[in-house]
């Protein structure tokens, strides 16, 4: 069966994350991943309207105008765009789902056609055909554990995370820029772990952000939360010193907080409003 389809009137966006030139899109509605940190991205349609349920959310539908518009808007984005990110509010290699995929990497074709690098993040496996695409196109994951008991419980339909490490590491392999998303990294009352055995898995990566879990009220029910998060933002800074990871996120030396701007509406999270002139 087909997956279902919406319709945009735009596809690129400007975002405030990754400094000047940085543009996203979002060429699917929703993602079958169904993470229950909770994700920001469902809060966000669902206060907005724009998902009914968490079920509706699960249910991904592709952009089917998506490669239309990006025809359209990407000879306005030459010279403008650094770099257009893939995505803030799905994921480019659904795991499980192969008309995203094929979708993502019609996608990159195009936007690497008008020399613009993909900077490319996700939950699922990094597709292969993908790493033969441009050598300035960057790879990441999110990575928040490695204990599969974890990822049935909060990401149950992300791919395991050997497969998603070993992606990655096919991308470094390849001499590709690679970056780790340990973010919302949980604390203890969540789910007891150790964090160097998670970056220890990933110590050939070129970057990584560490990021608090946010919009969950059992995080300020942790004794000590605050000093959980300083003390592991210390771990992770010096590990990624001793490895030679640039590290940003809690306990940067020049800590840079990504704030998040709340919308007025979906459409602000979405980039249905065109921002390429």
């Amino acid at each position: 069966m087909s997956m279902e389809t919406v319709i945009r009137k735009s596809l690129f966006y400007r975002t405030g994350i990754g400094g000047e030139g940085t543009y996203a899109a979002t060429h699917v509605t929703g993602c079958s991943h169904g993470c229950r940190f909770p994700c920001y991205a469902f809060l966000m349609m669902q206060r907005f309207g724009k998902v009914a349920s968490y079920e509706e959310w699960c249910r991904p539908r592709l952009v089917a105008n998506a490669l239309q518009l990006a025809q359209k808007e990407l000879p306005h984005l030459r010279g403008k765009a650094h770099s257009i990110h893939l995505s803030f509010a799905t994921d480019p290699f659904m795991f499980g789902q192969p008309e995203v995929v094929q979708l993502t990497l019609e996608l990159m074709r195009l936007i690497n056609s008008f020399d613009i690098p993909v900077h490319v993040l996700t939950k699922g496996v990094i597709s292969e055909e993908a790493l033969a695409l441009s050598r300035r196109n960057v790879f990441g994951i999110t990575l928040v554990s490695l204990d599969d008991g974890f990822r049935t419980r909060y990401e149950p339909g992300t791919a395991p995370y050997l497969e998603r490490v070993m992606g990655l590491w096919r991308a470094h392999d390849r001499g590709l820029r690679t970056f780790v998303n340990m973010e919302p990294y949980p604390t203890p009352n969540i789910w007891q772990q150790d964090v160097v055995r998670i970056l220890d898995a990933v110590d050939f990566a070129d970057e990584l952000r560490l990021g608090r879990l946010n919009y969950n009220d059992a995080v300020r029910q942790c004794p000590g939360w605050r000093a959980f998060y300083l003390a592991t933002g210390e771990t992770a800074r010096q590990f990624c010193k001793h490895h030679h990871i640039a590290y940003e996120g809690i306990g940067a030396e020049t800590e840079t907080r990504h704030r998040r701007k709340e919308p007025d509406d979906a459409d602000g999270l979405f980039g249905e409003r065109p921002s390429y002139s």
